[in-house]
């Protein structure tokens, strides 16, 4: 009965079962949506989450570099395609894709995934600008602030830290995070 539904149907059926994390369902449903429309590039970022959320990554970055190809102006693909280069450990690699997405649509997230794969490579003051510039933006964003207090905390600027730690930690209580926003206390006597 999959050829009488819309591929909008699919579509829901597919983010239905991926909410669920059933991803072969997922993938099924968005498959049977790209029978459908096949020249829709947002299905194909949908079939590459499918398959990247199965541990298939090449199958996830051959799907999402296909809707690249078919919408290079659009930043989302651009960001999914970054993300997935830094689940593999690609940061380097994944910083022009985010540049490039960048350029495209000058956004919280966009800075906030640039300053994570410039703190996963240890480039803190370089993470600490795209955090800064995400802040720019919104500065109630609980991961900018958190990511912004453990770069501040990495980079030993204790004080400095702890307003930022205390804004993530009021959206919701981390441990790890809370221990991180003790230790900055504790180290500068408050």
């Amino acid at each position: 009965m999959a050829f009488l539904k819309s591929a909008n149907r699919h579509i829901k059926e597919g983010i239905q079962h991926f909410q669920a994390m059933d991803f072969e369902k997922a993938l099924k449903s968005f498959n049977h949506a790209m029978k459908k429309r096949p020249d829709d590039p947002s299905i194909l970022d949908y079939i590459s989450q499918a398959y990247a959320e199965l541990g298939e990554t090449e199958k996830a970055n051959e799907y999402i570099l296909k809707a690249i190809a078919m919408e290079p102006q659009s930043p989302t693909h651009k960001q999914l395609y970054a993300t997935f280069l830094m689940r593999q450990g690609k940061n380097q690699e994944a910083i022009p894709v985010i540049d490039e997405a960048l350029e495209l649509q000058p956004a919280d997230v966009v800075y906030i995934l640039r300053g994570q794969a410039d703190y996963n490579i240890m480039n803190f003051e370089s993470a600490l600008g795209f955090f800064d510039k995400a802040l720019e933006l919104d500065s109630r964003n609980p991961l900018s602030n958190h990511m912004k207090g453990l770069v501040l905390y990495r980079l030993q600027r204790y004080e400095e830290a702890i307003p930022f730690l205390e804004t993530a930690l009021s959206f919701g209580e981390i441990e790890s995070l809370r221990n991180i926003l003790e230790n900055c206390k504790a180290r500068v006597g408050s």
